[in-house]
């Protein structure tokens, strides 16, 4: 996943790794990158595989 403000490559980690920010409610549900902490909003899983169904095509 590419950062939406810095365009620099964010690490994938899995759901489990992910820590929360602490200033969500309810949870984070954004992946915050680790060179500007800007917080992109989380890819749905429909789309992860639309496009990854696309890509082999």
């Amino acid at each position: 996943m590419k950062c939406a403000f810095c365009d620099r490559q964010i690490p994938d980690a899995p759901d489990e790794e992910r820590t929360s920010c602490g200033q969500c409610k309810g949870g984070c549900r954004k992946v915050h990158c680790p060179y500007c902490g800007y917080a992109n909003p989380v890819v749905p899983g429909f789309l992860k595989r639309w496009t990854k169904d696309r890509d082999k095509k």
